[in-house]
């Protein structure tokens, strides 16, 4: 009977406060790196490409497809690399002839960019907005479970602050 009139108030609110400052790490790690952090990989044509399709679990999956591709990575043998996630590199998999460059992230395994003979396939400015509005998303939902943690645990914080002291005589 004691278990259940126990006040577990101050320990929900803290989880809720702990799950957004994973939620803020989180979005602060899928921010897109800079365009000098990348690594240049040139590749002749045809290349080995792979479409794949990502399948999510749950009550709203959320399927998409994307496009594996193996490189040779400095410091790697051989890597899979695939573009930032719901991009797709057009025109990528019937490429019969050329040279295509792209710009990776070699932390990651995500192609930024995408060139073939100075025609720009996949940008770095449409791979970045990607990442960081995803990551804006995670941080902004980590801004709200804080925000709504701090406000649950203010009352608990007031009232300790107002307990008397004890008085020893």
């Amino acid at each position: 009977m004691a278990a259940e009139n126990a006040e577990t108030g101050p320990l929900w609110w803290t989880g809720v406060a702990v799950i957004g400052l994973v939620f803020l790490a989180l979005g602060y790690g899928a921010l897109p790196v800079g365009r000098d952090s990348l690594v240049t990989v040139e590749i002749e044509a045809p290349l080995p490409v792979r479409r794949v399709l990502v399948e999510g679990s749950g009550r709203n999956p959320d399927n998409y497809f994307t496009q594996r591709l193996k490189v040779a990575l400095p410091g790697n043998d051989s890597a899979e690399v695939s573009p930032v996630r719901k991009l797709l590199i057009p025109e990528i998999e019937d490429l019969k002839r050329g040279t295509v460059r792209f710009l990776i992230d070699p932390l990651s395994r995500q192609i930024y960019e995408a060139s073939l003979d100075g025609r720009v396939l996949l940008s770095y400015i449409r791979s970045a907005g990607t990442r960081r509005r995803n990551a804006f998303i995670a941080m902004l939902v980590g801004l709200f479970c804080v925000g709504v943690g701090a406000l649950g645990l203010a009352p608990v914080a007031r009232t300790g602050e107002k307990t008397p002291a004890r008085s020893e005589s």
